[in-house]
């Protein structure tokens, strides 16, 4: 039998250089105080002024050098693909070649600890009866090894000792510690992933409850004769850790109980280092601040209670913005809003907005509270909006209270929405005044993988409403609108990108006249159907105008193929359709190609479609990516 501790594994291995390969010892770490550190170097030109002021620098810095090559070759004779990897990646007889200029001395020396160190190398993952041989040729070395069979996993044994033994939930933390073992019996015994199943039974103890807990033993015992291998764990819980007083620095402008207050346990409750997590992300999402950093102080303990440490990074108390904007749909636009962070002194965040456009203009004001532990808060708005869009002119008034979920990427949200219209026909007729009282509840998710350059990921969001018959409203009716977008790119990303986006709505009732326009639907445009003018896509009528309807569908299939670094070339089909009910659908069709830019700022899209049904070639600019 061989015994084989981890110490002793870990100085072999550390004595012949690979710490890389055994670089996977799991260390247990919490957040460290996050004061600012002078530092007398100062930190690279990365950002995004300095890369457009400076591109060839830039490029010159982050160009790939070429590969260097051993002066003197080494020839790896193994009938596998893996294990010769292995060791041409971490031999120092090669590796050491590619860092510095060896001598004869300095090879030969390298060359006669190489049995060795290939041999130890063998045996991490898991052959411990390789045969290894090194020959001298005239032109550099050739290392001849026979693997031999590999060992395998024949039994294992994780033990939990300490408090925890004694904790009512004793079945959850071992199921845990046992799941996330990555070495069960019948599988190929790896150093690698004997590291890994020990931190991960470590981790599931440590995170909830019993941070302190620690590895009291472990041994791997190899019988080379059976090519076994036996494994067993001791994990020691330690005693449990509570929560102790929450400690707030950085506060300046706001009130501390906007940071306590998104806290999802308080003093007495027990450790939980996903809890932690959730509240740092919710400090960051939250609009009063740049930044955030909560940490557990073991430092500074008291009777088993750990204060937690928060430092906030905060923003201005008030912001003022403006913007300027062009594109084929819109036209030039205008763009300027207002934001105080401390209404009432409560931390509310109020904002007023102006958005104009060719078509389109909105004033609006917006009132929310702070977010809670559980990522709720309240908010409310009214909006006055003037559009004449296909000769549709219409003054429309909405105002709602929303009770507000923002959590995990997750927007959902229930309330309470008024909306009063007047619209007309440009030179033409009246259409009247409409106006509604809807419940509504809404969700939204988005997981893109990266939204200034979008590879992978989707976006799914989905909204319902209904009025109480026509309480405060010109007519009954009930709305459901859902919209979605998948980006797929292979893991060889010269294959190019794959967009596929969706969106659906549907109005039901009986009195359509009496419907707010804004409530029901028009296709058409850069973000809807390319190929058409804006919301052109709907009922025809007088005085070349074009009226909403109650059922709207629009699909889109893009292929997105790389041209030149930020550069792609894109393909695309889009198809929408406008009607009373899907049962009657006249789908309108448009085909194009178009240039994508990925600038540091936003994606940028030129396009050129063609309408099917009209049979027209129209283009359009577009800045930023729609989720």
């Amino acid at each position: 039998m061989i015994y084989i501790s981890q110490k002793r594994l870990h100085g072999l291995l550390q004595s012949i250089l690979l710490t890389t390969l055994t670089s996977m010892v799991w260390a247990a770490s919490l957040p460290a105080d996050s004061d600012d550190i002078e530092d007398d170097i100062p930190p690279p030109k990365t950002g995004l002024l300095h890369r457009l002021l400076h591109p060839h620098q830039y490029r010159e810095e982050h160009k790939h050098q070429p590969p260097k090559t051993p002066r003197v070759p080494v020839t790896i004779d193994v009938n596998n693909s893996a294990l010769q990897k292995l060791i041409t990646d971490h031999l120092p007889l090669i590796t050491q070649q590619l860092i510095e200029d060896l001598d004869d001395e300095q090879l030969g020396f390298l060359a006669e600890e190489a049995p060795q160190q290939t041999q130890t190398m063998l045996e991490t993952e898991g052959y411990f009866n390789a045969k290894v041989n090194l020959e001298k040729q005239r032109d550099g070395y050739l290392i001849h090894i026979e693997p031999g069979p590999r060992t395998q996993i024949e039994n294992v044994n994780i033990s939990l000792s300490g408090n925890v033994t004694a904790d009512d939930d004793l079945t959850n933390y071992y199921k845990s510690a046992v799941d996330n073992w990555v070495l069960p019996v019948g599988d190929p015994f790896t150093q690698s992933n004997w590291s890994a199943s020990k931190s991960s039974v470590l981790t599931a103890i440590v995170r909830k409850k019993y941070p302190l807990a620690t590895i009291s033993a472990s041994r791997a015992t190899i019988d080379p004769q059976k090519n076994l291998a036996d494994l067993s764990l001791t994990v020691d819980s330690k005693q449990p850790i509570y929560f102790g007083d929450i400690q707030v620095s950085g506060n300046e402008r706001y009130p501390v109980s906007i940071v306590t207050g998104m806290a999802g346990f308080g003093p007495g409750s027990p450790y939980d280092l996903d809890k932690l997590l959730d509240y740092q992300q919710a400090l960051e999402q939250d609009s009063h601040y740049g930044n955030a950093v909560v940490s557990a102080d073991f430092d500074h303990m008291v009777n088993d209670h750990v204060p937690v440490l928060v430092k906030v990074s905060e923003m201005r108390r008030q912001k003022l913005t403006f913007g300027l904007r062009y594109d084929t749909k819109n036209g030039p636009g205008f763009r300027g809003g207002y934001d105080h962070y401390n209404v009432f002194h409560k931390g509310f965040v109020g904002s007023t907005l102006l958005d104009t456009d060719r078509y389109e203009t909105t004033f609006g004001f917006g009132l929310s509270q702070p977010r809670n532990s559980r990522g709720h808060y309240w908010t409310s708005n009214l909006n006055y909006t003037y559009s004449t869009v296909q000769h549709l002119e219409s003054r429309a008034l909405s105002s709602g209270i929303w009770k507000v979920r923002d959590r995990n990427g997750i927007d959902s949200r229930i309330g309470v929405e008024y909306i009063t219209e007047s619209s007309k026909i440009e030179d033409g007729p009246e259409l009247g005044h409409s106006y509604a009282t809807m419940l509504t509840a809404s969700w939204k998710r988005q997981n893109i993988q990266t939204q200034l350059r979008p590879a992978n990921g989707y976006y799914l969001e989905g909204k319902i409403g209904t009025t109480l018959g026509k309480l405060l409203a010109s007519a009954s009716m009930q709305r459901v609108t859902a919209s979605g977008g998948y980006y797929y790119t292979p893991e060889n990303k010269k294959y190019g990108t794959w967009v596929l986006r969706s969106q659906i709505g549907y109005v039901h009732t009986g009195d359509a006249v009496n419907v707010p326009s804004i409530l029901m639907f028009r296709a058409g445009g850069a973000g809807s159907v390319r190929g058409y003018e804006l919301d052109s896509i709907g009922i025809k009528s007088s005085h070349n105008s074009v009226l909403p309807n109650r059922t709207l569908a629009v699909a889109s299939v893009e292929y997105q193929i790389p041209v030149y670094k930020d550069f792609a070339l894109a393909l695309f089909h889009d198809a929408g359709s406008v009607s009373k009910n899907f049962s009657d659908m006249q789908w309108r069709h448009g085909s194009g190609l178009g240039v994508r830019w990925f600038s540091p700022v936003a994606p940028f899209a030129f396009d050129i479609a063609y309408g099917h049904h009209d049979k027209k070639w129209r283009w359009s600019i577009s800045l930023g990516t729609k989720f």
